[in-house]
């Protein structure tokens, strides 16, 4: 089947995954076909007879119409993201140095051959609380070969490499006896393999001297899980890109060690260390939360776009884009924390904006007020996940005030009214006399309850996701040590001096001009598997259309939801014009998505006209193809060179 698919797609995974989405889809239609059907009741929506009073905005339950269209386009999304996500398989027991100086020699013997041609190694964290210092993995590790263990012939000297990532030294070499030189009580080595001279297989090999093998880490930890190690390893068996940051974090919570350096919140670690507790230390189980979460953004930006189109059309477009969008699907098969921050970003504004169609006036105070407490929650966990989160909170701020001053201006003009009020009916009377009576009390209330919902709420929310860490090396919790280790986090990315050849600034990524190359590697069957962060190029280049559309109506007719959409997409973006700092282009993603409403918010306004249905048909397919044919770079799945060369459509990309 493989080889079928790269026959037709130059994509070794297509074919299959089509034939299971496809089969899902049908699975789904008849699930869904014997369901109970319930009437589907269009809401009442309110009214003002008063002509300068916004009324609230009646918002409908998704009816199992929506879940299903919601599953029709999350379920093909999680067979994609879930498909080859990472292995199971993967060595865990880490030797360190038990000598009290830190250098130690170890021999091996090869029990068989003894012709290799590749040693493998590959390191973890270690146990630090033998050694709370810096864990320096394999830096300065030598190994030298002998026939007769007398005299020895050096072979190589590692440098620290990364962690979780196989470093391959390629040779010929020929020696029965292989010495491990260890310089530091900081090396740490988790397994080593010698590959032999023919390169399809690791050669036998036992432990010859160990002086220290009655200690808690004895030399036979270096080879006891041989079975572990992937002669041709890609991005499936090992850590890449900052897989070396995240999952070390969560796999020291997970248990109990000192915390290397960390420098964002932990709340998204969290949940990466109670996946590596429930399933072990491998790259699906580091990898597994963000890709569940990358399947619950799609019914939550489906939802969003309800409550601003109130179509089912249209927030159908919106889950859509999101689902074929590259980044979303990249992002989310990584050990990293994105995915959590933006599904809480969306979260925080999906309630914000429940509030700004909200009128107090119309509606309960205590109904209002709560929808602000699942707003404060949610921006909470989101500043727990990344800072970055707080540039969104600004939208919330702006969208929160935004509807005070409406109702402040609705009071205004009700006093303003009842000035004459032998010009209004009774009912005009009555709800002028209604808004002046209670705009005091309603409005003073929604603010003093802010400062606890937005400030108190988030930063009890904060202090507590540092609960089941050692906060600071062997600091425990308290409101202090966190606020010690938020501090050291400041000036780390205010200091932040780093440099990397595939940073962009976010004049790049609004017309997707530079993707962050991840990683690259060549599969047992010769296949490449690369992988890349960026934008489908759709999304970025009809973003901008949708932008200037937004901007338009907002200018000319005040549209409220162009308004939602620019604000959510500027306030996650502009801080980024002003930071100087190595960025990249997974910094727009809270943006992009609000790329995704100016689009389905274009489309609002064509999908009326004839020409407009097939404009948004053609921009639908091809952005599904665009999504489909770019997998192999987007998703790591195994493709020929020709192949990726042909998705550098500039020469700012490069994939391989």
């Amino acid at each position: 089947m493989s080889e079928l698919s790269l026959h037709i797609f130059q994509d070794s995974e297509l074919l299959i995954i089509l034939l299971v989405s496809l089969s899902a889809i049908a699975i789904l239609c008849l699930i869904f076909h014997f369901l109970p059907k319930r009437t589907e009741k269009e809401p009442l929506q309110k009214e003002s007879s008063l002509s300068f009073v916004t009324p609230s905005r009646t918002f409908q339950k998704l009816h199992i119409k929506d879940w299903f269209l919601i599953c029709l386009i999350a379920v093909p999304y999680a067979i994609v993201s879930f498909w080859q996500l990472g292995s199971t398989v993967f060595p865990v027991s880490t030797w360190q140095p038990s000598s009290s100086s830190g250098t130690q020699d170890v021999i091996l013997e090869l029990t068989d051959d003894t012709d290799f041609s590749a040693i493998y190694t590959i390191y973890s964290d270690g146990d630090d609380s033998i050694n709370p210092d810096y864990l320096s993995g394999t830096s300065g590790m030598s190994f030298a070969g002998s026939n007769d263990g007398a005299n020895w012939e050096d072979l190589a000297t590692l440098s620290s490499g990364s962690i979780y990532e196989y470093t391959i030294t390629e040779g010929t070499w020929n020696f029965r006896y292989i010495k491990i030189h260890a310089v530091s009580k900081t090396n740490t080595l988790t397994e080593i393999g010698f590959r032999n001279a023919a390169s399809d297989g690791f050669l036998p090999v036992k432990v010859y001297q160990d002086d220290y093998a009655d200690s808690s880490y004895p030399a036979s930890m270096l080879i006891d899980e041989q079975d572990t190690l992937i002669l041709h390893p890609t991005y499936y068996d090992q850590a890449y890109f900052d897989e070396i940051y995240h999952p070390r974090n969560a796999s020291e919570i997970s248990t109990g060690h000192i915390m290397y350096a960390t420098v964002h919140p932990l709340f998204g670690t969290n949940l990466i260390a109670l996946s590596i507790k429930l399933f072990g230390m491998n790259p699906l189980a580091w990898r597994l939360p963000g890709a569940i979460t990358g399947v619950l953004i799609i019914p939550l930006i489906y939802a969003i776009a309800k409550l601003l189109f109130r179509k089912r059309s249209l927030a159908a477009m919106a889950a859509l884009l999101c689902a074929c969008d590259f980044m979303h699907l990249t992002t989310s098969r990584i050990g990293t924390l994105e995915p959590f921050s933006i599904f809480f970003i969306l979260l925080m504004f999906y309630f914000m904006i429940k509030y700004y169609y909200t009128s107090f006036y119309d509606t309960s105070l205590k109904k209002t007020l709560k929808t602000l407490l699942f707003c404060g929650i949610a921006m909470g966990i989101a500043i727990s996940t990344k800072w970055t989160a707080c540039y969104s909170a600004v939208g919330l701020a702006i969208l929160l005030f935004a509807n005070l001053f409406r109702r402040l201006y609705e009071y205004m003009q009700a006093r303003k009214a009842l000035r004459h009020l032998d010009e209004l009916t009774d009912g005009q009377a009555h709800e002028a006399m209604m808004i002046r009576d209670f705009f005091g009390k309603k409005f003073w209330i929604t603010i003093g309850l802010c400062l606890l919902f937005f400030i108190a709420v988030p930063i009890v929310i904060y202090w507590l996701t540092y609960l089941p860490d050692r906060v600071w090396k062997t600091d425990t919790w308290s409101i202090a040590n966190v606020w010690s280790q938020n501090m050291y986090m400041y000036n780390y990315h205010i200091n932040l001096k780093a440099t990397h050849p595939y940073s962009s600034v976010w004049y790049q990524w609004i017309v997707d001009a530079r993707p962050i190359w991840y990683n690259f590697s060549t599969d047992a069957n010769g296949l490449l598997h690369s992988i890349s962060c960026y934008s489908n190029p759709l999304l970025t280049w009809g973003g901008i259309i949708g932008f200037m559309a937004c901007g338009t109506e907002l200018i000319s007719h005040r549209n409220r939801e162009a308004w939602v959409i620019l604000v959510g997409y500027l306030t996650a973006l502009m801080p980024w014009l002003i930071i100087t700092r190595c960025v990249f282009a997974y910094h727009f993603y809270p943006a992009s998505c609000f790329l995704i409403f100016a689009i389905v918010f274009l489309f609002s306004r064509i999908m009326d006209k004839k020409w407009g249905k097939r404009f948004i048909l053609l921009f639908l397919l091809t952005y599904i193809i665009l999504f489909l044919a770019f997998l192999p770079s987007t998703a790591g799945f195994g493709t020929t060179l020709p192949y990726i060369k042909s998705m550098e459509w500039f020469g700012s990309w490069y994939f391989g």
